[in-house]
């Protein structure tokens, strides 16, 4: 049975209070509100709130946190891209005048999906760019490639200088495993650098309780390259007949070779005299 360490007290971020969420100011209307588990963003404007999805291990706790800090209708809902614990409380925050946007392609999930939890949006776009006025506050949206899911968008707040990227990276931990279940492991890589070419002193990135900074981007970038070259040196250290053989893996069964091949990790000889 696997054993696991404690998160450092620097990785925790706030304690979750009975209410079940935690909100935090950001700066220039901008709050960041989290459960522990998930964290996202909204921005208070003269006379509303705008959105960045609605994840359902907030739930009603969302709105209860946005109820606290402005008493305001929520006026914009933004879809950072289709998956269901971002964007599963949505029904939540559905009105007749509420303005769902999204990119083209994280629409045609949701129609495909045939959720109700997840209510379609009724603004789109197409392309790499679009941006949102709300009583003068700017939000750029940015499809910049596919690196968690075809149509997750990079949202930037200007003037706030807050950048949300769901599912990029977690803040002072490394990135969840499958690098975030990403659709394109290139893209995935260039989205860090991509990230660090925006103005910003947070980002919001949508899961554990802590909001970071251009320097926990920067050390997640690190991170991955360090992994990518590790996973390099070991593809090239371990032999697949020889970790086949030592599996007592049929000659005939092509498959389970490459998946033991693949599974095997490489001696810590081997990686040194690959050196």
């Amino acid at each position: 049975m696997a054993e696991f360490a404690p998160v450092p007290d620097f990785a925790l971020g706030p304690e979750i209070p009975e209410s079940g969420y935690h909100v935090t100011e950001l700066g220039g209307g901008a709050y960041g509100i989290t459960s522990g588990m998930v964290n996202t963003v909204f921005l208070v404007t003269k006379n509303g709130v705008v959105v960045v999805d609605a994840p359902p291990d907030l739930g009603e706790a969302l709105l209860a946190g946005i109820g606290e800090v402005a008493p305001k209708p929520i006026t914009h809902l933004i879809y950072s891209h289709a998956h269901a614990d971002h964007i599963g409380s949505a029904h939540l925050l559905a009105r007749d005048d509420l303005k769902i946007i999204s990119h083209e392609l994280t629409a045609r999930f949701i129609k495909e999906a045939h959720d109700d939890d997840r209510p379609l949006p009724n603004e789109t776009f197409t392309g790499t760019r679009s941006e949102l006025s709300s009583d003068g506050e700017r939000f750029v949206l940015e499809y910049t490639g596919d690196w968690h899911q075809p149509g997750n968008l990079f949202i930037h707040l200007p003037e706030q200088k807050v950048l949300t990227a769901i599912d990029s990276f977690t803040v002072k931990n490394a990135p969840f495993f499958r690098l975030l279940f990403s659709a394109r492991v290139p893209a995935y890589f260039a989205a860090m650098d991509q990230m660090l070419e925006y103005d910003f002193e947070t980002v919001v990135s949508g899961h554990m309780a802590l909001f970071g900074t251009p320097e926990d981007v920067q050390t997640n970038r690190e991170y991955i390259r360090d992994l990518r070259t590790a996973a390099t040196e070991a593809l090239c250290a371990v032999d697949l007949r020889e970790a086949a053989a030592a599996a007592g893996v049929p000659d005939n069964n092509k498959q389970a070779r490459l998946k033991v091949w693949m599974d095997t990790p490489p001696a810590l000889a081997e990686l040194t005299d690959h050196h």
